[in-house]
């Protein structure tokens, strides 16, 4: 019995239309690319940020340090010292933590790569995720973040509980006919 040799199947797709080789042609994972892997980090840190792990220890943290922080243009030697240990590079409480979560979802991930992806991306760089980063590296938002906390914690908060209201959905908003 004689085995007919077969052809090669006819190219078709981009690689025939323009002459190109598989080789020729990359199909990256839209994980592997800058952009995918900011959006995956910046989702995660969502995620942990709104965690109750991560706000406990943010809070008891805050809660420990907040009563030598005044509200006021001059700073005190001491505050510097809290915001050591909240931010230096060997002993940070958030960023290692952050790191740690981070590094265990994503096996990729490295702080010092993501620093530079928001560098290069100031515009994306706004909300929640990034006002704690900058509390990381930055002094006053540290401070604001510590007298923020402090507000709540004396009940000098603004309360904007009163601003939203919730309806069942397909209910005439008030006032309305």
């Amino acid at each position: 019995m004689s085995m007919a040799r077969s052809e090669p199947a006819p190219k078709v797709g981009l690689s025939a239309d323009f002459g190109l080789s598989e080789e020729d042609i990359s199909f990256e994972s839209p994980a592997g690319s800058d952009d995918a892997k900011f959006d995956a980090v910046v989702g995660e840190l969502e995620d942990i940020i709104m965690d109750d792990a991560f706000v406990d220890m943010q809070n008891a943290f805050l809660a420990k340090h907040h009563k030598i922080f005044l509200d006021a243009e001059e700073n005190k030697l001491e505050y510097m010292d809290v915001f050591k240990k909240y931010a230096s590079a060997k002993t940070t409480l958030i960023e290692s933590y952050l790191s740690t979560r981070l590094s265990a979802r994503l096996p990729w991930f490295s702080m010092p790569k993501f620093m530079a992806m928001i560098r290069e991306r100031p515009d994306q760089a706004d909300g929640d995720v990034f006002d704690i980063l900058h509390s990381l590296g930055d002094f006053s938002e540290f401070k604001e973040l510590v007298l923020n906390f402090k507000r709540e914690q004396e009940g000098r908060a603004i309360d904007l509980s009163g601003l939203l209201a919730v309806r069942p959905a397909g209910s005439k908003a008030v006032g309305r006919n």
